[in-house]
C-alpha cells in the first residue's frame, strides 16, 4: 500500500471537515424537550365534514397576589406550597360550540388549585372550581338575559362537593387537562405506569396512565421557538400513553370523562425524543373516534436541544 502524498491527505481533510460543517448547516434540528418547555400546543381534528380544535397554552408561573384564585363561600381554599401560582389557559372549538379553560396549579406539588370553564353556544354557562383540602366548591352561572359580560350572569347552582371517604387525601388532585404533561412526564422518564387523582366536572376519578410499545405516527406541524418557525412534517416515533379513569365513591357516573371533548377509549401519543404530545385520541359525540393532531408548538426559547 503507497503512503499518499501530505498535500492529498490535507486536501481530503478539509474535504471531510466542509462536508461536515454542511451536515451541520443543513440538518433538521432537534426537537425541544421536557413539558417545561412548552408554551403553547395546537390540535386539530377532522373527518372531512367534522373540524374542532384545541389549543393549550401554558403560562409563566406568577405570584400568588396576582393569580386571580377565588375565596369558596364554603370550606378553606387551597393555598400554593410557595409563592407561586402556574396556569394553563386552553380554549376549543368544535363546530358552533366555543369555550375556554383557565386551569391553575401549585408548581410545587402539581395539583390543581382551581378551574374556570367559560362555554358559548347553545348552552352558555361559567363554571368555577375551587380545589378544596377535601373536596371543590363548584359554582355555575349561566346568563339571565344575553349579555356578554359574565359579570351579569346569574348563579343556577353552587355547592360544595366532598371527595369520597377512601380517597387518598395525601395525593394532588389533577385537572383533566394536566394530564397531558403527565403523559410526557411518564415517557420521558421511560415509566410504564402512573397513578393520580383527577376531578371532573362533578366527580372524583383515579386515572391510570400506562405506556404502550412505540409505533410511528405521520407528523405535520409548525414549530417555534428558536430562530424562524419551521414545518415538521416526518414519520417520528411515539409511545402510546392510554388514559385509562376510573370513578371513585358508590354515586353513578353524571357524565363520561373527559379530556379536550375527547371522550371513550383515551389515549395521548408522545414523541420519546422531545416529549410532545403529537396526538390525543378519543370519542367526539357520535363522530367516532377521533384522532387529534399536533397543528403547532411553540416553545421557550432557548428550550432546544
Amino acid at each position: 500500500m503507497h503512503a499518499q502524498p501530505a498535500a492529498q491527505r490535507s486536501s481530503g481533510s478539509a474535504r471531510l471537515r466542509i462536508a461536515g460543517l454542511l451536515l451541520a448547516l443543513f440538518a433538521t434540528p432537534p426537537l425541544a424537550a421536557a413539558t417545561q418547555c412548552w408554551r403553547e400546543l395546537r390540535f386539530s381534528a377532522s373527518n372531512g365534514w367534522f373540524g374542532a380544535s384545541s389549543t393549550l397554552r401554558y403560562e409563566a408561573p406568577v405570584p400568588l397576589e396576582r393569580a386571580g384564585l377565588a375565596a369558596p363561600r364554603q370550606g378553606e381554599a387551597l393555598q400554593p406550597r410557595g409563592t407561586q401560582v402556574g396556569k394553563i389557559h386552553a380554549t376549543f372549538t368544535a363546530m358552533s360550540n366555543t369555550g375556554e379553560l383557565d386551569t391553575w396549579f401549585d408548581p410545587q406539588t402539581l395539583g390543581a388549585l382551581q378551574s374556570r370553564r367559560l362555554s358559548h353556544g347553545k348552552d352558555s354557562r361559567l363554571k368555577t372550581h375551587r380545589f378544596l383540602d377535601n373536596g371543590v366548591w363548584r359554582e355555575r352561572l349561566e346568563p339571565a338575559e344575553p349579555a356578554r359580560d359574565t359579570e351579569q350572569w346569574a348563579v343556577r347552582s353552587a355547592a360544595l362537593i366532598p371527595y369520597p371517604s377512601h380517597a387518598d387525601k395525601a395525593d394532588p388532585v389533577l385537572a383533566p387537562v394536566m394530564l397531558v404533561a403527565r403523559a410526557a412526564e411518564l415517557v420521558l422518564s421511560r415509566g410504564k405506569v402512573s397513578d393520580q387523582l383527577v376531578f371532573t366536572d362533578a366527580q372524583l376519578y383515579h386515572v391510570r396512565l400506562a405506556t404502550a410499545p412505540t409505533e410511528k405516527i405521520e407528523t405535520d406541524f409548525r414549530l417555534a421557538g428558536d430562530g424562524p418557525e419551521r414545518r415538521v412534517r416526518e414519520a417520528r416515533t411515539a409511545q402510546r400513553v392510554s388514559v385509562m379513569p376510573r370513578l371513585l365513591g358508590n354515586a353513578a357516573e353524571k357524565e363520561a370523562f373527559s379530556l379536550l371533548e375527547l371522550t371513550g377509549d383515551l389515549a395521548i401519543f408522545i414523541d420519546t425524543e422531545s416529549g410532545l404530545p403529537l396526538r390525543i385520541q378519543g370519542t367526539w359525540l357520535q363522530v367516532g373516534t377521533v384522532p387529534a393532531n399536533l397543528a403547532r408548538a411553540e416553545l421557550v426559547p432557548g428550550c432546544a436541544r
